[in-house]
């Protein structure tokens, strides 16, 4: 049994803008715009959404370097998990409602300057009577009033899932909906088998729509895929998995209270019900006479998913690991991240290293023949 477990830089490498910096400057780009897209409101968003203007802020100063954004979100959650907004005191004063004010026309807007005395983001108001939080508009400022502090968790985790959402119609509208089939590559894994599973840590279904054979047919493979993080679909809700990393009681800052949870992946997967296909497979490796073969590409290995993947590659100690790169510096970083989740041993025994584009050993085979068919 082949199982091939692609993350982001697969969809790069087939040429589409689906990193999170790439989606940042499409958002800037929508506030200038003669002519925005009428699928989702972007400049709006990027007026109000507390996630928009701290991303696009922390892109901006990173330069050429793509933000992560997971590990952004961890950032923040430790930073105001630190201070004392959860704490009843200083930021936040239980005795007293809260207002958060956000600029509108201002994106320079970052979690790091919240503080007492910063009355640009957040005051002290004599306002009663919400039972969560509430938001009131007008032209140039975006307030939301809280009774208590841990509504201010619950007003960022919905301001995060917000964030989601628009990036979910980013990718169903710039770049599903304007998917072709341009012939670059060949998948060839080294097996007889035509039914492949793709264990996918992306939203989009790229794989499938490139390369299962009932829409390709230079490609011999029946796929089916398993999005261990949601795929992206038009419906009324949002149930992508956008998040960090678990806690660990190691932290360099103080330990992260349980009400943070909401923002792990790992209790995401469980609230937006991804986890289950996951698990069907495991148990189908585990079962007699498998022999599976893991194939993985375009995934960075880092720790956000460190801890699902090791589950599934030692679901069989006895299974071969193909890990492929793109190039020397991701090659070196792959055989690191691979270490550090099943160890020197195991890599010694059980992992090969492959250049993915390689003639012989390589999955993405670059192919001349260029033939152009939309989705």
């Amino acid at each position: 049994m082949d199982i091939l477990i692609i993350g982001n830089g697969f969809d790069l490498a087939h040429g589409l803008k689906t990193s999170y910096g790439q989606f940042l400057e499409f958002c800037k780009e929508q506030m200038e715009a003669s002519n925005p897209v009428t699928y989702f409101d972007y400049k709006q968003c990027l007026a109000t959404n507390l996630w928009l203007k701290h991303f696009i802020n922390k892109q901006e100063k990173l330069g050429d370097t793509w933000i992560d954004l997971e590990k952004e979100i961890y950032e923040v959650v430790k930073f105001i998990n630190k201070h004392p907004i959860v704490t009843g005191s200083g930021i936040f004063e239980e005795t007293c409602p809260q207002i958060l004010t956000i600029n509108a026309s201002n994106n320079s807007f970052n979690f790091y300057s919240l503080n007492k005395d910063n009355n640009l983001y957040l005051s002290i108001a004599n306002h009663n009577g919400y039972d969560n939080y509430e938001i009131i508009e007008d032209t140039s400022v975006y307030r939301v009033h809280f009774d208590k502090s841990e509504f201010f968790i619950n007003f960022l985790y919905d301001q995060l899932r917000e964030f989601t959402r628009a990036f979910e119609q980013y990718l169903i509208n710039e770049i599903m909906a304007k998917l072709v089939r341009d012939d670059k590559y060949i998948l060839t894994l080294p097996t007889s088998n035509t039914r492949l599973c793709v264990l996918s840590f992306n939203y989009t279904d790229t794989c499938f729509k490139l390369y299962d054979h009932s829409r390709n047919p230079y490609t011999e493979y029946s796929i089916e895929t398993i999005f261990v993080h949601g795929k992206v679909q038009n419906s009324n809700d949002c149930e992508l998995i956008l998040g960090t990393k678990s806690f660990k009681s190691s932290d360099d800052y103080a330990a992260i209270s349980p009400d943070f949870n909401i923002f792990k992946k790992h209790n995401q997967r469980h609230k937006y019900n991804t986890i289950e296909p996951y698990q069907e497979l495991l148990r189908l490796i585990k079962l007699p006479n498998t022999n599976p073969v893991f194939h993985i590409i375009g995934h960075s290995l880092d720790e956000s998913d460190r801890k699902i993947l090791k589950h599934i590659l030692d679901a069989d100690k006895n299974a071969a690991i193909k890990v492929y790169y793109h190039d020397e510096e991701s090659q070196e970083r792959l055989i690191n991240n691979i270490t550090d989740i099943i160890g020197e041993e195991e890599v010694m025994t059980r992992v090969q290293l492959i250049d993915q584009h390689d003639e012989k050993r390589g999955i993405l085979r670059p192919v001349e023949r260029t033939v152009l068919t939309s989705y």
